[in-house]
């Protein structure tokens, strides 16, 4: 829908804009051919003037012309030689009129401009001009205006189209940027979600018949769990507020973060019999996000018990290798195919075994956060065998 929207919008800005310059170019062609088509007109009529004024008779005038004498006080008028009767009679009627300028027609559609002066010795000339060259160039000047307009227009709707696009990309990006966010807000409070679920049934059957006292450990991690689900809900609208701020720079003991998350999630993977520990020698201190990373492992911890079967094992694992703070988390269950491997952490790309997410946006967001912290994530598996994610950090 939103899509549709952006290509109604993007082709409305399109037309508008081509409609826009479409006018103006009409308007400019149209003022260029009546300029042209008057500053021809004067440079005739400065011609026949010209003429006019240096002829002595009119036996040889310039082609395309025909010249006409009345002398002063004669009755009868002098033409040039070899002029069409049509013509003689214009210039036969002209000598006759006041001086100036017309245009009017020779016979069969055959339109001249004629030019009447006297001389100061009384005697009258007349000078007709073909105007068919004229109209001819005046034609090919408006069909040359018009095919430079329509070239015009096309050259408008291509440029047209690449501002619309220009303009209307901030918009998609917007919209990108909102369904990622809801994505990412809708994956990362499913396993909050869903463990809190899991922890309130369990509850709700051991409160039958039990003292209280023997629900605090099970009320204390309930309230955990429901803080650990506040802290994704800000971590991303902190994300979706600006997800390229730098990360805080705070140590973190990786290994504990580990174990809360085994803690946090041991009900789940109960609820699923699967069995789910942590395993670290000692502290495993690193600088970054306590929440981001607890979202990190946490992700990897939902990939891995949703694709491992009844009684199967996952188990996370912090320590120090090569200089480096390793986390794995590691299980037994359905593995996965090292064909998929390059499209492992792209967005909304999914698996084809399993009902957790070995593919989607929970790895995405691992690689992200991965990356921001400075690390990187490998993985290792074969169809049937399980798989192993690693995570590979800087120390503190």
């Amino acid at each position: 829908m939103d899509e549709a929207r952006l290509n109604r919008a993007r082709r409305r800005s399109v037309a508008q804009t081509a409609g826009a310059i479409g006018v103006v170019l009409l308007l400019v062609g149209a003022l260029m051919f009546v300029l042209t088509s008057r500053q021809e007109g004067r440079e005739l009529d400065t011609q026949l003037t010209q003429v006019l004024a240096m002829a002595e008779d009119v036996d040889d005038p310039p082609p395309g012309q025909v010249l006409a004498r009345q002398p002063a006080g004669a009755a009868a008028t002098e033409t040039t030689r070899g002029a069409s009767p049509e013509l003689v009679r214009v210039l036969h009627d002209a000598v006759g009129r006041r001086p100036g300028r017309y245009d009017t027609s020779a016979g069969d559609d055959r339109p001249v401009r004629v030019l009447v002066r006297q001389r100061a010795d009384g005697s009258r000339w007349a000078i007709a001009a073909d105007l068919a060259p004229l109209r001819q160039r005046q034609g090919q000047l408006a069909v040359a205006l018009l095919v430079a307009e329509l070239a015009g227009l096309a050259g408008a709707l291509v440029a047209a189209a690449l501002l619309a696009r220009r303009a209307v990309a901030p918009l998609a990006t917007a919209l990108t940027l909102q369904r990622r966010f809801v994505a990412d807000a809708s994956h990362e409070l499913r396993t909050p979600l869903t463990v809190l679920h899991t922890r309130a049934q369990l509850l709700a059957r051991r409160a039958r018949g039990q003292p209280a006292d023997r629900l605090t450990d099970q009320l204390d991690q309930l309230v955990a769990d429901t803080r650990a689900l506040g802290e994704v809900v800000e971590d991303l609208l902190v994300s979706a507020a600006a997800e390229h701020r730098p990360l805080p720079d705070t140590e973190v003991d990786l290994a504990e973060v580990a174990r809360e998350v085994v803690a946090s999630m041991s009900a789940y993977a109960q609820g699923r019999a699967v069995e789910l520990r942590a395993e670290a020698a000692g502290p495993a201190p690193v600088r970054g996000a306590r929440t981001a990373l607890r979202r990190a492992l946490t992700a990897l911890v939902d990939n891995a018990v949703g694709h491992v079967p009844d009684g199967g094992h996952v188990t996370v694992t912090v320590a120090g290798r090569n200089g480096r703070v390793v986390a794995e988390v590691a299980d037994d269950g359905v593995g996965l195919d090292p064909a998929e491997t390059d499209r492992l952490f792209e967005r909304f790309a999914h698996g084809t075994a399993g009902t957790g997410r070995r593919f989607g946006l929970g790895l995405a967001l691992v690689q992200h956060v991965t990356r921001a912290h400075g690390g990187t994530v490998e993985v290792a598996g074969a169809p049937g065998r399980g798989a192993t994610f690693t995570l590979l950090l800087p120390p503190a």
